[in-house]
């Protein structure tokens, strides 16, 4: 599985422009194949900031969907961004829940 991230900042003036850009193309990634989840969040502490999340498959359909019409948008709105953006992508060999938290927290009491 491969997470990817782009966080950007951006002038009060833009980020209406780029927030409204960026949510009309989550929903029709969202259903694009090998899609695991797509998601966008403007950051409490700094207004200016939204971070884009991505979760594919495999790296080949994350590479197809970076090659893709449906990706220029987003490209259009890192040029939009004050600074250049914090782009990651990362490789995920295992995924935990809750699970992980009750393993880490057994016999903690307060």
């Amino acid at each position: 599985m491969v997470h990817a991230s782009l966080r950007m900042k951006f002038a009060s003036e833009k980020l209406a422009e780029a927030r409204e850009i960026l949510s009309s193309l989550v929903e029709r990634t969202r259903v694009s194949p090998g899609c695991f989840g797509c998601d966008i969040y403007q950051d409490l502490l700094e207004p200016g900031v939204l971070l884009l999340e991505e979760w594919w498959n495999t790296q080949a359909e994350l590479d197809r969907r970076l090659r893709s019409v449906l990706y220029q948008p987003v490209i259009l709105v890192m040029e939009m961004a004050l600074e250049f953006p914090t782009i990651r992508f990362s490789e995920i060999s295992t995924m935990t829940g809750i699970e992980t938290i009750k393993k880490s927290r057994c016999g903690l009491s307060f």
